[in-house]
């Protein structure tokens, strides 16, 4: 099992429209496009959360966790959820709103 992990840095002046488009029009695009069920129609993880920190920095900074089962579902993830991710959010945003992602390999312990 593999997380995809992309992590989103938000400018105070965008914020509001940023967060309302990321939960009203991204994660529903998420889950429309399969992520978050199996194929045999299990949950698999979503997990959205704010990152807090104590340097000051006026920015807001999110985590989007998603768990794919294999590398074939995190290029499927990564073309088409967040090619059209910044299909939407690079015109309205801009540097206002920058994201990178990561794969994570689970390891069970």
């Amino acid at each position: 099992m593999y997380i995809v992990n992309t992590s989103f840095m938000v400018e105070p002046l965008v914020h509001e429209r940023w967060y309302d488009l990321f939960v009203h029009k991204f994660m529903p695009y998420l889950r429309e496009a399969g992520f978050g069920e199996n194929a045999d129609g299990g949950q698999r993880r979503i997990l959205f959360t704010r990152v807090l920190t104590d340097s000051g920095d006026p920015h807001y900074t999110y985590s989007l966790q998603v768990e794919v089962p294999d590398t074939a579902e995190y290029r499927r993830f990564m073309q088409d959820v967040m090619g059209e991710y910044s299909a939407i959010a690079a015109p309205l945003f801009g540097e206002q709103a920058l994201h990178f992602t990561s794969l994570l390999k689970k390891i069970d312990i």
